[in-house]
């Protein structure tokens, strides 16, 4: 048996979030909160619901089960199969918007490749294998502990990659935000002393992805003041 919720948050909740509520209608109220109200089919539905609400990191607060009249039932059916039907059709018409946490992984993958092919491609510059033969990488020795913050410094984005997928909503978006700033300063570092034009390209690449990194957990959706 269907019943019908009203589940309460506090702060407004963005409008590309709609989708991860496709059953409830979402209603935006003057007090600054969130009103999501529709079917449930049953508890574990409805735990699945709190569940997202919860991974939002905006605070529940309240939870209603609401009695429905049978006539009430037939038109919010029909009302509901009047919104499938517009669904589908517009999922015909364009691709299925990928989640936040995708695009994320996706940006950490995209400045990850391009972070190790800049180091590729310096093999190729004039006097780098001599350097690296003679124990050096730039001005540093090469030794342990410059090989250890090396691998440092790229395994950081690689675990970026999951951690953007599987941490919580607040402490993802606020490690996306911490990790890409650090990371700017350190992709112009990379421009001190001699730099090629692909050095400057890449750099600049690389600067697009962290910002866009931070510009969209910045978004997140959160709590309004």
């Amino acid at each position: 048996m269907t019943h019908f919720y009203e589940i309460r948050i506090a702060g407004h909740l963005d409008a590309h979030w709609a989708d991860w509520f496709d059953s409830m209608s979402i209603t935006l109220e003057e007090d600054g909160n969130t009103l999501l109200s529709g079917p449930v089919p049953d508890q574990p539905a409805l735990y699945g619901i709190l569940r997202r609400v919860r991974d939002l990191g905006l605070p529940l607060v309240s939870v209603n089960q609401i009695t429905v009249t049978l006539s009430q039932q037939i038109l919010n059916k029909k009302r509901s199969n009047t919104k499938m039907d517009t669904n589908n059709m517009t999922t015909e018409m364009e691709d299925i918007k990928v989640s936040l946490k995708l695009k994320l992984a996706a940006l950490w993958t995209s400045f990850m490749f391009l972070y190790i092919y800049v180091d590729y491609f310096h093999l190729y510059m004039p006097g780098s294998i001599e350097d690296i033969l003679a124990g050096k990488v730039f001005t540093f020795d090469i030794s342990y502990v410059f090989l250890l913050i090396a691998m440092i410094g790229v395994a950081i984005p690689v675990l970026m990659i999951f951690l953007s997928v599987a941490l919580p909503a607040k402490v993802n978006r606020w490690t996306n935000i911490i990790v890409a700033t650090v990371y700017i300063p350190y992709m112009l570092f990379n421009l001190a002393g001699e730099a090629w034009a692909h050095m400057y390209f890449a750099a600049a690449v690389e600067v697009i992805l962290l910002l866009l990194i931070i510009r969209y957990a910045w978004k997140w959706p959160k709590q309004e003041s």
